[in-house]
């Protein structure tokens, strides 16, 4: 009786523990932090709006990676609004997008599909193909207002640094030769 009180007692006391661990070191953000999983690094800025989503996006968004990683930058948005995410200036030159990259592609956040006006996700994906530090600058704004009409709704800064990969240095050889 006594040995399964104290296996009950120190099996709350775990769950407790790392609960409250999780939530101290997530910390109170209004972006996801950058994760990375399996050579991809993805940087994700939720659909927000207001005053606590312009405060957030004063932070530089900021990820390292390896030369031969994906990098995914993901901004919500809400649909029917006529606002866009794009790229505002060119790729840096240690990444790479392919047309195998999404280049703003644009698909409805979980559980808001069947919601007209609903969140969505663009997805930016890009290949880091030397070492260095790449910068990027993405805005959201209505792409056809021209004559000094449109403005710019939210501003969202990346920074990465690509580090050489491991074993960088060893050269493919053709084993049937």
């Amino acid at each position: 009786m006594l040995k399964d009180a104290c296996y009950r007692c120190m099996t709350a006391a775990l769950v407790a523990s790392t609960v409250l661990a999780t939530v101290l070191s997530s910390g109170c953000s209004a972006f996801a932090p950058p994760h990375s999983s399996g050579g991809i690094l993805v940087i994700e800025v939720p659909a927000d709006s207001g005053p606590d989503a312009v405060e957030a996006d004063r932070s530089t968004r900021e990820g390292e990676m390896k030369v031969g990683d994906r990098l995914e930058v993901r901004l919500g948005a809400y649909a029917g609004t006529g606002f866009a995410w794009s790229l505002a200036g060119p790729v840096p030159g240690n990444m790479q997008m392919t047309t195998a990259d999404p280049a703003g592609k644009v698909e409805p956040v979980a559980g808001t599909t069947t919601r007209p006006g609903g969140a969505t996700m663009s997805t930016f994906g890009m290949t880091a193909v030397a070492q260095g530090d790449a910068k990027m600058r993405f805005v959201l704004m209505r792409p056809w207002e021209t004559d000094g009409k449109r403005q710019v709704a939210r501003t969202v800064e990346v920074e990465v640094v690509v580090k050489t990969a491991p074993n960088s240095d060893v050269q493919a050889t053709d084993p049937f030769k």
